[in-house]
């Protein structure tokens, strides 16, 4: 803006009048930022921005309302440029570019969302015993916030995942075959999971007993049958070794022992295992299997003269019942006979 003298003059004299003028620019026009979104990271640099625009030359430029943290807009250029430093939800911001002929604009709109997550768990594989509480198991977090957690599936039952936290804790009350859950955390930048590895074991059995625990059976003869009792988890299996003499046989569900022996056999110790998810306990039976006593032995006469010097006939005797393993008599025989043993 200047002041300007005009005159006027004749042969008469003069006279004078000021006027002011001032010459303005052209305005700015058609302001354009291309792209005009940005769906930025916290903490990583965003790639600079330069506005085009037609009309006379741009002298000052302004934002409302400020950028997002971390953010400027270049006072010579326009150009929005910086490393967003906090997570800002979507929002629009109106550039004006400003000469002394006047002003236009233009509107972006900008989302700072978080770093994507980054999880894990010092422990991906874990063993649990049913009704025996788990120790805590917490997350590291080197990335963004986490702003959620989840799982899939549900955990076994009795254990829970923290929602704010994602800690993973409490005590199983259902023995669970092992299966993997996939933990996920999630914020504005994105997802990351893990998967992890969860078994539940019942207790394992424990103190079992068999009463009696040494049986004297009879080849032949069912034996009255036994039932073990047990304390711990439920017995899933059954086992014994060496194998049980002929005839008798452990119960595959109840751990019973029963049968008739078919077969004389000497004294021996057997171990009988019980088995569940959680472990296993054994208990000791000794088992000797009889023959059936020799019964109605008898010879065809039980009176005989002899003669001195003369030979007597073989009398062979005949028994029911077992078989005869020794014989014997008394008092001795006379001189020169005998009694066979076998």
């Amino acid at each position: 803006s200047a002041t300007y003298t005009v005159t006027a003059t004749n042969t008469g004299g003069s006279t004078t009048a000021d006027v002011t003028i001032v010459v303005n620019d052209v305005a700015p026009s058609s302001l354009t930022y291309s792209p005009n979104t940005f769906t930025l990271t916290k903490g990583t640099a965003m790639t600079t921005v330069t506005p085009t625009a037609s009309g006379g030359p741009v002298t000052s430029w302004s934002v409302s309302p400020s950028l997002p943290s971390g953010l400027s807009l270049d006072s010579s250029t326009g150009a929005i440029s910086g490393t967003p430093s906090a997570v800002t939800s979507s929002a629009t911001y109106t550039i004006t570019a400003s000469n002394t002929g006047g002003s236009t604009t233009a509107d972006v709109t900008i989302v700072v969302n978080d770093a994507v997550p980054n999880i894990d768990y010092s422990q991906t594989s874990l063993t649990l015993t049913k009704d025996t509480a788990m120790s805590t198991l917490s997350p590291t977090s080197t990335g963004g916030t986490v702003v959620s957690w989840s799982v899939s599936p549900s955990l076994p039952a009795g254990l829970s995942l923290d929602s704010s936290t994602g800690a993973i804790s409490g005590t199983p009350s259902a023995v669970t075959s092992s299966a993997t859950y996939t933990v996920t955390a999630t914020n504005t930048g994105g997802t990351d999971t893990v998967t992890l590895t969860i078994v539940v074991n019942d207790v394992a059995p424990s103190s079992l007993t068999y009463s009696p625990n040494s049986f004297t059976l009879t080849k032949g003869t069912a034996m009255t049958t036994v039932t073990p009792t047990a304390s711990g988890g439920t017995i899933t299996s059954w086992s014994v070794s060496p194998s049980l003499p002929a005839g008798l046989s452990l119960d595959s569900s109840t751990g019973a022992i029963s049968g008739t022996p078919t077969a004389i056999t000497s004294s021996s110790s057997y171990t009988v295992t019980a088995t569940n998810t959680g472990g296993s306990t054994t208990a000791s039976v000794t088992i000797v299997v009889n023959d059936v006593a020799p019964s109605s032995v008898a010879y065809s006469q039980n009176s005989y003269t002899l003669t001195k010097g003369t030979a007597m006939t073989t009398i062979t005797p005949t028994s029911s019942g077992g078989t005869v393993t020794s014989w014997t008599v008394s008092p001795s025989l006379p001189a020169g006979l005998s009694l066979d043993s076998s």
